[in-house]
């Protein structure tokens, strides 16, 4: 069928697939994973919910893959006395029946419909990250099934960093950030102790008209927001939508969430508070303007209603409802940055620039969801130390998603063909050149070792941009360094290693993968 073909990316087309392994246990995943490798090797891929940033899972090589969206429960497990989520479930039934079930929730993404086995394996954070930390920070053991290439066999394996074998444990913490597509097939992951639910949950939006802003207010807008964030207390989550200006408007999302014990009352009186405090903030930047259109990007498809100027104040389940960010199957493209300090004033100079330029063959109205994102970070996430997990940004303020989409008339597969590849080359080409000229001072990228400043910190691999490096253009190790720094190679326990201990024969592999060697 076409739809086992397509990505949630309708970039990604896997034309040549023959077969899909549905496992619904984990005696079937043992044995199915066995039958698709020996059959078709590398050429196997496996899915959780569909999305990709790269072609890693959907694309022309692609023969067969094993599609995780059968095993897809979430609970707690007596016999290992901890919560556990299966790596088909989506982001929504994962906070549903830890809310339900047991007052619990993650710190995973917004998005409803990523799966699990992907998020939480490449760091997983969202919205209550700087309050409880990345997803992974919490992660206390996983079910996988690896390959044998001594004895042409699959196997199952519980690891965790109390596993008896030390390669268990340095798998277990490769899991903990770079398991993607690297060392097997996960099935399961298991958290001993995961956060009480939040009980009350306030959104609001600052929006503002382009017209309003000039290079000069925009590098204040910037710096007022770097501050912002610096500032905030953990319970409080905040999104940058710096859109291109054919979309009339650029606004921020505020996140507060009721510290455990709170009444409503002090929720309400507290985040009122705040959001006066932020509207007085930012006005000195630029006026407000009430939100005309929902802010695009992920998340905020749904945002907060439009025209609204004061905050919702909401449960925590209305929250999750409110900023799910997944949004129609489009064409994409992202790139991603770490940022421990404030911007620059060159790269306010370039991200003005690129937000007030539109490629030539393209309408401007095309641009409209184009955008640089601009997250709040920190908090409980930079309490961890850079090598306890394979997650090495630990120092990070900010976290920047860029992000352009198109849509068109093309069949599944059919995108990157005539006459829709101009429209396709033309967004690429944008975005691209907008990422080279931010990081100009550094070799084109956010490249730690070359910013003595300290001001960047390499990209986010469950972003994964191909442009920094594949093995097919021989440079991966650039585009493995940014995402994971010295855990890659330098460290003495580096992921390097624990490739080629799990996965000697690199059945696992797609255009960035770990290396054996």
């Amino acid at each position: 069928m076409l739809s086992d073909r397509q990505g949630f990316d309708r970039r990604w087309f896997a034309s040549r697939l023959e077969a899909v392994y549905l496992p619904r246990d984990d005696a079937e995943a043992v044995t199915q994973v066995g039958e698709a490798v020996s059959r078709y090797g590398h050429d196997v891929k496996v899915a959780s919910g569909r999305h990709g940033y790269e072609n890693f899972t959907y694309n022309d090589t692609t023969k067969a893959i094993v599609d995780m969206s059968s095993m897809n429960r979430v609970g707690w497990d007596e016999r290992r006395g901890g919560y556990f989520v299966e790596a088909g479930c989506e982001n929504w039934s994962v906070y549903r029946s830890l809310l339900n079930g047991f007052n619990r929730t993650l710190p995973a993404g917004s998005c409803y419909s990523v799966g699990a086995g992907g998020h939480i394996t490449g760091g997983g954070y969202g919205l209550l990250s700087r309050l409880h930390g990345l997803t992974v920070d919490h992660l206390s053991a996983v079910d996988i099934v690896t390959w044998n290439a001594a004895s042409n066999c699959a196997e199952l394996h519980h690891v965790s960093a109390t596993s008896a074998s030390s390669d268990e444990q340095d798998l277990f913490w490769a899991l903990q950030g770079a398991g993607c597509g690297n060392f097997g097939v996960i099935l399961r992951y298991y958290f001993d102790e995961l956060p009480e639910a939040p009980e009350f949950a306030s959104i609001y939006t600052l929006s503002w008209d382009w017209t309003s802003i000039d290079s000069s207010s925009f590098a204040d807008l910037l710096a007022a927001y770097a501050e912002f964030v610096s500032d905030m207390p953990e319970t409080e989550f905040s999104l940058l939508k710096l859109t291109h200006v054919s979309s009339g408007q650029l606004g921020m999302i505020v996140q507060a969430v009721s510290p455990p014990g709170t009444s409503r009352l002090d929720h309400v009186t507290e985040v009122e508070r705040r959001y006066t405090d932020a509207r007085s903030r930012f006005a000195a930047v630029a006026d407000h303007a009430p939100l005309r259109t929902p802010l695009g990007g992920h998340p905020g498809w749904a945002a907060v209603p439009v025209g609204n100027e004061s905050v919702q104040h909401v449960t925590y389940l209305e929250a999750l409802q409110t900023l799910n960010g997944s949004g129609p199957n489009q064409f994409g493209k992202y790139k991603s940055a770490y940022m421990n300090k404030a911007f620059p004033p060159d790269q306010v100079a370039a991200i003005y620039r690129w937000l007030n330029t539109t490629p030539k063959g393209v309408l401007e109205s095309d641009m409209s969801q184009s955008l640089l994102q601009v997250d709040s970070y920190g908090g409980a996430v930079n309490r961890v130390a850079p090598s306890a997990t394979a997650v090495p940004q630990r120092d990070a303020i900010m976290k920047l998603q860029y992000q352009t989409y198109w849509l068109n008339a093309s069949g599944p597969g059919q995108g990157c063909q005539a006459p829709y590849d101009a429209q396709a080359a033309a967004h690429l080409a944008w975005i691209n050149d907008f990422y080279r000229e931010v990081y100009a001072e550094y070799g084109g990228t956010p490249d730690p070792a070359n910013d003595p400043s300290g001001t960047v910190a390499g990209a986010y691999f469950n972003y994964p941009d191909s442009v920094l490096g594949t093995h097919d253009t021989g440079d991966v190790g650039d585009a493995l360094w940014l995402y994971f720094l010295d855990n890659f190679r330098n460290n003495p326990r580096n992921l390097v290693a624990v490739k080629r201990r799990w996965d000697q024969a690199n059945v696992f592999r797609h255009a960035q993968s770990l290396p054996v060697e």
